[in-house]
């Protein structure tokens, strides 16, 4: 999965469409999503569940869900995707509003960082507006349960789980191959403004801190 490597397209589809369903704040009920997504209950509960367990929702059993921190996130950038692929499609190529919106809706589960940041600039988007959407800090509240945050936010000597990774393809498979994986365990164990030293079962790797910051690790 091109840009948001731990996550399916079908997972980041019920992202969208909790976002989409979502309203004051309100948590989204599982029989309006069965009902949006055209899957069975069971299946929604079941993918709900999997979402929950990486910190992306927040789920409880006959009151509905809603999106965390996290999972706004990942909804904004997917947000994103499909709006500049929209506009390239309509304004640049001229292709009818309604294809358009199916193909960029197809397409923005794999679009590449490059490919986005290229379509971003193309369009004339203010890219400081852009890097500030696609920079991947989260700022997480002290009570949250799930205290998930950037590598790049994270203390020295501390260790944690790695749960998200925000790369392309080739990048998160250089970051696999050190050990650097949702599930396995790293430490941070010296940090300046430029170079993340981390250790891993696999042995001691320096990042820089766009890498860094891209790598979502649990307390």
């Amino acid at each position: 999965m091109a840009g948001m490597d731990a996550l399916s397209e079908s997972a980041e589809m019920m992202i969208k469409n909790i976002n989409q369903l979502a309203a004051d704040e309100k948590r989204v009920r599982t029989s309006d999503l069965a009902a949006k997504t055209k899957l069975k209950p069971a299946t929604v509960t079941e993918m709900i569940q999997r979402l929950g367990d990486l910190g992306l929702v927040d789920y409880e059993a006959y009151h509905g869900v809603h999106l965390t921190k996290q999972g706004q996130h990942v909804a904004d950038v997917i947000e994103h995707r499909f709006n500049i692929l929209e506009r390239f499609l309509t304004e640049i190529l001229g292709v009818d509003g309604d294809e358009a919106s199916e193909v960029a809706c197809r397409m923005e589960h794999v679009l590449t960082r490059d490919v986005e940041h290229k379509l971003t600039t193309f369009l004339g988007i203010d890219p400081q507006k852009e890097s500030e959407l696609f920079c991947h800090k989260i700022n997480i509240e002290d009570n949250n349960e799930h205290k998930y945050l950037p590598l790049s936010n994270f203390g020295e000597g501390k260790t944690g789980t790695v749960r998200l990774i925000f790369e392309d393809n080739e990048l998160s498979k250089i970051l696999k191959e050190k050990g650097i994986r949702p599930g396995n365990s790293l430490m941070l164990k010296k940090a300046n403004e430029k170079i993340y030293n981390v250790e891993t079962d696999e042995g001691n790797f320096s990042l820089d801190k766009e890498t860094a910051a891209k790598i979502i690790v649990q307390n």
